[in-house]
């Protein structure tokens, strides 16, 4: 076995035999990882409550022939106490970390998204926006390149008009080829500002209705590319 460290992120956590859990994570290094974090469900256990989703770690971890690895030392960086804390906070954290953990392919790391989910965080535990949820979904799926081509109509090339999201979520239409969903010139404009390097400017503004259909275009891509619905993202049809 090799002893190996990284910085992680907590994604996800189960239940493994008696005592033990499976943790979910995404390293600097490494990206996706699996491990067993032995007696972790014990009430004298080492780890405590670092491994629980939404935490920011830096881990050793053994690797063996297992795909499962083993969580040998978790020591936190940031535990997010204000985002575990209020319900709002802790759904958008939960729908982040759900996110990368459904989107993100088992693959070696890949540091623009693991610096995109400490930003996040790190943002939302600081000072939450109403576009924040939106903006990391539509960067994420940027950096994973499956981001529709909001320049110009998939169908005849032009750059006018551009007001409909093509069905099969690639690109967009124009006024000649609409077909799909349709959204206001001032939703384009919020994704142009979320996937063209001005996330800042974007989590300044003022909440408005537009704000709504570029979150839900979003979530609707994500979630026909994994095929199902994100749990998280939907929390508040349950409460």
């Amino acid at each position: 076995m090799t002893l190996y460290s990284d910085q992680v992120v907590v994604l996800r956590s189960w239940k493994l035999g008696e005592s033990d859990r499976i943790i979910s994570m995404y390293g600097a290094e490494n990206g996706k990882i699996r491990a067993v974090a032995k007696g972790a469900r014990k009430t004298k256990s080492k780890f405590g409550g670092r491994i629980e989703p939404i935490s920011y770690l830096k881990v050793q971890i053994w690797k063996g022939n297992s795909e499962l690895h083993i969580l040998n030392q978790a020591d936190s960086i940031e535990l997010f106490p204000s985002t575990k804390g209020d319900f709002e906070k802790l759904r958008k954290g939960l729908a982040i970390v759900e996110v990368i953990d459904e989107l993100v392919g088992d693959s070696d790391g890949d540091f623009d998204i693991f610096r995109l989910l400490v930003r996040v965080l790190g943002q939302l535990e600081r000072d939450d926006s109403p576009y924040l949820l939106g903006a990391f979904l539509w960067r994420l799926l940027q950096i994973q390149g499956v981001a529709p081509d909001i320049s110009i109509c998939t169908e005849c090339g032009g750059d006018s008009g551009l007001n409909y999201l093509a069905p099969d979520g690639t690109g967009l239409l124009c006024e000649t080829h609409r077909g799909g969903r349709y959204f206001d010139d001032e939703v384009r404009l919020l994704i142009d500002m979320a996937v063209g390097g001005e996330v800042a400017k974007l989590l300044n503004l003022e909440d408005m209705v537009y704000r709504i259909k570029f979150e839900e275009m979003a979530i609707e891509l994500v979630e026909n590319l994994i095929s199902h619905r994100v749990k998280a993202l939907h929390m508040d049809a349950q409460y």
